[in-house]
């Protein structure tokens, strides 16, 4: 009982740091048999959602806000990457981002975002950019992936 007393002491003080730092919520997101923390910062203009491993991006009829949450999380993803490399004695040898193609009927880019760990590691995420045209507003959709080249 006081193990479970002392953990949960922990977490609220965990949970009021973040708050303080303006973390609104974290999400975490398995990928490739690790887990990914997204710490994701209070801001009234952009919600992040996490469903069935695919992280939204979505908003108001501004667009920046959520380019600048699309750059924070993959920032957060590649140093978390780095300190995955480094904990199985590799080193990140590629960081990319690729354009897949644009669909100008539904206004979406699709593109991908990938850091290669040694020589056969690729980890990363697809990335769809429904942009906003009028109709609707702008939203992200990220799908991460794990592949192992043998």
């Amino acid at each position: 009982m006081i193990a479970l007393q002392k953990i949960s002491k922990e977490q609220e003080k965990e949970k009021e740091i973040k708050k303080k730092l303006g973390i609104a919520k974290t999400i975490e997101l398995p990928i490739g048999g690790s887990i990914f923390y997204f710490d994701i910062p209070d801001h009234p203009m952009v919600y992040v959602s996490e469903t069935s491993g695919i992280i939204y991006i979505n908003g108001s009829a501004y667009w920046e806000p959520q380019i600048l949450m699309l750059k924070d999380l993959t920032n957060e993803f590649v140093n978390q990457t780095v300190e995955l490399a480094k904990a199985v004695n590799e080193t990140v040898t590629k960081i990319d981002d690729v354009k897949l193609g644009f669909d100008e009927k539904k206004n979406v880019e699709k593109r991908k975002f990938y850091l290669l760990i040694g020589d056969n590691v690729e980890i990363g995420f697809y990335y769809n950019l429904y942009l906003p045209d009028g109709k609707r507003n702008g939203i992200i959709e990220m799908v991460p992936y794990y592949k192992e080249y043998k």
